[in-house]
């Protein structure tokens, strides 16, 4: 049984859409933490951070971290790399906390 869990997002490439909320539940009973590295701030990160805001039960702490590891470990340009990094976190301080049930704390990086 995993109290933690870390994602590792790669890429910030994707068509724009409209993010849906509706997902098979699939109840995470054990889950404490999750983390996800690498935030983008899109569609696909938001409904996957809903989708664990819901179905983990026990879930106490979520951390973004916009911090994007494979922009450094490709050698992105520095400034490119802290746009990217201040958009996400301005995307998850907007649309997460409507999301955070009671008691779970939410840490942006």
């Amino acid at each position: 049984m995993y109290r933690d869990f870390q994602l590792l997002c790669f890429s910030p490439m994707g068509r724009r859409r409209k993010a849906t909320y509706s997902a098979a539940a699939h109840h995470h009973e054990h889950l404490k933490l999750f983390q996800i590295l690498g935030y983008y701030g899109g569609i696909a990160d938001l409904e996957l951070a809903a989708y664990m805001l819901q179905n983990a039960n026990a879930l106490e702490k979520i951390v973004i971290d916009p911090r994007t590891q494979i922009d450094k470990a490709i050698k992105a340009t520095k400034d490119f790399s802290e746009n990217n990094e201040e958009a996400a976190r301005s995307s998850a301080k907007l649309r997460l906390p409507p999301l955070l049930p009671q008691g779970v704390e939410l840490v942006i990086l």
